[in-house]
């Protein structure tokens, strides 16, 4: 039985690509280099970000990029909403007795307030936020928390989500709410794949069935 759950935010629980594009186009503009479209950005993003900016920045600081995102995402991080089905799922943690945790790239402050403001905050027992690359907090959170691999699941819309998940010997589930196309996530061959977070609840009252991989529609 699955009795813990870590989620990832942007894409997972929020649609945030908006913003988040619009953020980092505004960095691109501001070195003089060409934007971005949606379909481009998503076929060209990736985590851990480090990798992504280098690529296009390699003579620019990350930590000056840093700083340009944030204030640039300042002005719109209130066109973050939460993500159909999204609510359903944590609602129905809590109501099955699971434990939530975050796992994200998001920084801290970022999260309280879209959080709050979505009035989703207490269903995460907590959250651990600003990380770089998740597959060197995984353990520490398995650890911590005494989660046992085998009753946990990590669910994110992105392949290093799927390897974070495969590194911390947990099973990693996709959803195709955010970032990755389900071309990109397929690479990261994760065992369940699904529309969203109000499908894995659906799922996830069965248990998964006894099928191993899953692609699921609402």
């Amino acid at each position: 039985m699955i009795k813990n759950v870590l989620l990832d935010w942007s894409g997972t629980v929020v649609d945030d690509l908006a913003p988040v594009l619009a953020a980092t186009n505004d960095i691109f503009a501001h070195h003089g280099k060409r934007q971005f479209t949606r379909e481009e950005f998503r076929k060209e993003f990736s985590l851990p970000y480090e990798g992504f900016y280098s690529k296009y920045f390699p003579e620019v600081p990350l930590k000056e990029l840093e700083g340009l995102y944030l204030e640039f995402f300042k002005k719109l991080g209130n066109d973050v909403r939460i993500i159909e089905g999204a609510r359903e799922f944590l609602e129905f943690c809590r109501e099955s007795g699971r434990r939530v945790f975050l796992l994200s790239t998001i920084t801290g402050a970022h999260f309280e307030t879209q959080a709050a403001r979505l009035g989703i905050r207490d269903y995460f027992e907590h959250p651990y936020t600003d990380v770089v690359d998740k597959r060197g907090k995984i353990l520490e959170i398995l650890r911590d928390h005494t989660l046992d691999p085998s009753e946990t699941i990590f669910v994110g819309d992105m392949q290093h989500d799927i390897d974070t998940a495969k590194h911390g010997g947990v099973m990693g589930i996709a959803v195709l709410t955010g970032y990755d196309t389900l071309e990109k996530l397929s690479l990261a061959e994760p065992p369940v794949i699904c529309q969203s977070l109000g499908t894995l609840a659906r799922l996830m009252g069965g248990e998964f069935g006894s099928q191993n991989s899953v692609v699921s529609s609402q």
